[in-house]
């Protein structure tokens, strides 16, 4: 070890020249070790700093200080290796950097890396722009972005992302354990998930409320529904007995239903029909129909889908529908009050039945058809029509 005050060589006898080159050979050799700084450092210059874990240090170009390079006692001067290598300590990064720059990034892809978002958060960031952040908080995902979770060969996934606009943070904690089979998940209304079993009534169900029954709805045991405004089925349920002012349904499979009012699902005026369990049809409604007085001035007792009467003369009446037949192929039943005076019947007409309505006659039996006298005004007529609109 050994430090000289200069590098200089003065004129001097021989002996003392010697010196001076064998105390400056050493300085050089030695790196300028010691235990504090040479005296008259230059910018550049090398020194082994022998109290201060014998590190080896440089002079800064300004000549004002000296810069730690690192131990002589240790591999690499205990500098990481371009590869590989053991790292202790803190490895600390720009604290100042952004998702555009971050502080850890790649030679190849600067914009892509993690950075410091805020005190306590960490950001990470691709194509320059931020993704995600962690802090104390958990794990949060920007902009909607997915949580992905591949299949076995990473060609499909599934994803879970938040709606487009939240109103105010959720937080949805997870059941601590399994369910059973056949059960759901359901929400405390506070963010808490349990399972849940599907709930399901036996006996007098008169409590159940609101306007509909879930689809696939089976069930021996249900003896009433109370009073419901309205039950949709869609899917085939099968109920005993159904009391309830108006029952729409795609199929109600049932031993007795009751109802003031059955709806079709269909937009037109479908007739409502019946089928057996085999799904054969055994039954249609009428979808039209009138009651009305012949004598006198026809006049309308009750009606669906008949727009007026036409008084054609004595015992001749056009039933005029409001809503057109969807063909001529409809049928038609007829019903008159019998009077002890006359042998009436009833008919319609085939010269005049169409989509849009048809002629129906009152004829006496006892007279001559043909002379035209046979025809009798008549009080009372009703008249059902079978058919689609």
């Amino acid at each position: 070890m050994a430090q000289v005050a200069d590098f200089n060589i003065a004129n001097a006898s021989g002996a003392a020249v010697r010196s001076d080159l064998n105390a400056v050979f050493e300085a050089i050799k030695t790196c300028n070790s010691g235990g504090s700084d040479p005296t008259n450092p230059e910018a550049f210059m090398f020194y082994a700093d022998t109290a201060d874990n014998n590190n080896l240090k440089i002079r800064n170009s300004a000549n004002n200080g000296f810069t730690t390079i690192g131990s002589v006692n240790s591999a690499n001067l205990g500098l990481l290796p371009v590869a590989g290598g053991t790292m202790t300590g803190q490895l600390l990064g720009d604290d100042s950097s952004g998702s555009g720059s971050p502080a850890y990034a790649f030679d190849s892809d600067t914009d892509t890396g993690m950075f410091r978002n805020g005190a306590n958060t960490i950001g990470f960031s691709t194509a320059g722009t931020e993704r995600a952040v962690i802090n104390s908080d958990g794990f949060t995902i920007r902009a909607r972005g997915d949580v992905r979770f591949g299949d076995s060969d990473s060609s499909n996934y599934v994803a879970l992302q938040s709606p487009a606009t939240v109103s105010s943070n959720v937080t949805f904690t997870l059941p601590g354990a399994d369910g059973s089979s056949g059960q759901f998940i359901k929400t405390d209304g506070s963010g808490n998930l349990s399972f849940a079993t599907v709930s399901t009534f036996s006996g007098d169900a008169s409590a159940l409320t609101g306007t509909s029954l879930a689809s696939n709805v089976v069930s021996t045991s249900i003896t009433s529904l109370g009073t419901l405004s309205s039950l949709a089925v869609s899917g085939t349920s099968t109920l005993p007995t159904v009391n309830s002012t108006t029952v729409t349904a795609t199929n109600v499979n049932s031993t007795t239903a009751k109802a003031t009012t059955l709806k079709t699902n269909a937009t037109n005026r479908v007739a409502t029909a019946f089928q057996n369990s085999s799904g054969t049809e055994i039954g249609r409604l009428a979808n039209t129909y009138v009651n009305f007085n012949g004598s006198g001035t026809v006049a309308i007792n009750d009606d669906l889908n008949v727009s007026s009467i036409t008084d054609n003369g004595t015992g001749a009446y056009t039933i005029n529908f409001t809503t057109a037949m969807a063909d001529v192929n409809y049928s038609v039943g007829l019903a008159w009050n019998i009077q002890s005076v006359n042998n009436r019947s009833c008919g319609t007409d085939n010269s005049n039945y169409t989509t849009s309505g048809f002629k129906v006659t009152i004829e006496d039996v006892t007279q001559n058809y043909a002379s035209g006298t046979s025809r009798q005004d008549c009080s009372r007529i009703s008249v059902a029509v079978f058919g689609n609109t």
